[in-house]
């Protein structure tokens, strides 16, 4: 099958959420398909990465993203009424570029990564579409709006708004679309339960995220984009309400921060001594290998955690939110722990810290989930399904 397949962002190095599912969706699709793969390119750097996705495209086309035009659109297109995340990616150059593939290439599907590509593909009624919208924005939006309170507040508020039309809108202009959890997909289902949506989770590397030896430091870890939100949020959540009640019962515990893009408010927890704030790094496993325990408190977000996948892969056992594993098919307190308040959290971690058997079972249960339900082999069978699907009903 000829499949064109459009994303936000340039998948490699694969160090996010999304790009990591683009990157490996990729990857298992090229098995079968041939894949032309059109995104934006945020960084200079970026053009000096396309030769890694060359390893299973057919070709590889790339349009420079400007923040200056992005930020102009917002305000030349505000009396639209569309989410200002449209205006924002709204590009000319990338309309172009992908009006010219269409004109020359005969492709059988196409696949769209996030309801902000799918502008570009909208007028093509006759072809076949299928759009990965990931998670409901409009929930993450929402679950903001309750905790950010600062001066972006009444545009979070507004922005939330127009998002949830226009998401429930855009998907009924594809064959088919997928959400990675089920939440997400009945956020969308509250506003039209019409619409064609199924759920394809995310997944992980099992091969790259085993298991290694494991250290004896009590070390907790957290890791993703720093910057985002939810990951920011969560980060000062835990270590201002729950660390320092974890640290009454086990004084040596070290939590450690690993990602990019770390914020100064959160670079400067590390002058305590208590916290180790990395930024990016190459190989987030050996951190995954010294540490006893993975914290995950997330109060905001949306979708499924890879880092929680990464985590359970890699052997580390999780305590998370309600909101962190909702998305995952797993037994609490047999595959992963959960708590809300920041009493019961810092319960969960310091029975882990105290008890190494516990740990090593919950993390044993953990593996075996990710190997029977979350191995990218099995995740991108279903959009084989869905793409057959797809063309099966059109015929």
């Amino acid at each position: 099958m000829k499949i064109l397949y459009l994303s936000l962002r340039f998948p490699y190095p694969p160090f996010s959420g999304d790009k990591i599912r683009t990157y490996n969706i990729l990857k298992h699709l090229s098995y079968k398909h041939s894949i032309s793969f059109v995104s934006f390119m945020l960084s200079p750097d970026e053009k000096n990465q396309i030769n890694k996705l060359q390893e299973f495209c057919k070709e590889v086309e790339i349009v420079e993203f400007s923040k200056l035009k992005a930020y102009s659109n917002c305000i030349i297109r505000s009396y639209s009424g569309e989410p200002f995340q449209i205006s924002y990616w709204y590009s000319p150059e990338m309309q172009k570029k992908v009006d010219n593939l269409m004109e020359k290439d005969g492709f059988d599907l196409v696949h769209v990564q996030f309801f902000r590509m799918a502008q570009y593909i909208k007028k093509y009624t006759d072809r076949r579409k299928i759009l990965d919208s990931g998670d409901s924005f409009w929930l993450n939006l929402s679950r903001r709006s309750k905790l950010d309170r600062g001066i972006v507040w009444p545009l979070l508020k507004l922005e939330a708004s127009k998002v949830r039309i226009y998401e429930t809108e855009i998907a009924k202009w594809f064959d088919q679309v997928t959400m990675v959890s089920p939440l997400d997909m009945q956020c969308l289902l509250s506003n039209d339960s019409n619409l064609p949506i199924s759920v394809v989770p995310m997944g992980v590397d099992l091969d790259y995220f085993q298991p290694g030896s494991k250290s004896d430091d009590l070390n907790l870890l957290f890791t993703g984009t720093i910057r985002y939100f939810p990951n920011k949020d969560a980060i000062l959540y835990f270590y201002n309400e729950i660390f320092p009640l974890i640290k009454e019962s086990v004084p040596n515990v070290k939590f450690y921060v690993v990602g990019n893009s770390p914020p100064k408010n959160i670079q400067n927890l590390a002058s305590n001594g208590d916290i180790v704030v990395t930024g990016r790094v190459e190989d987030v496993r050996p951190y995954f290998d010294n540490s006893a325990v993975f914290v995950c408190p997330l109060r905001s977000g949306s979708g499924m955690q890879a880092k929680i996948l990464e985590a359970m892969a890699m052997g580390v056992p999780v305590v998370t939110t309600s909101m962190g594993v909702t998305a995952f098919d797993a037994f609490i307190d047999k595959d992963i722990m959960v708590a809300d308040d920041p009493k019961l959290f810092a319960n969960k971690v310091i029975q882990l810290l105290k008890d190494r058997e516990l740990r090593q079972n919950i993390a044993l249960n953990a593996r075996h989930l990710v190997e029977e339900k979350y191995g990218w082999s099995s995740i991108v069978d279903r959009f084989d399904k869905i793409y057959e699907n797809a063309l099966a009903n059109r015929s």
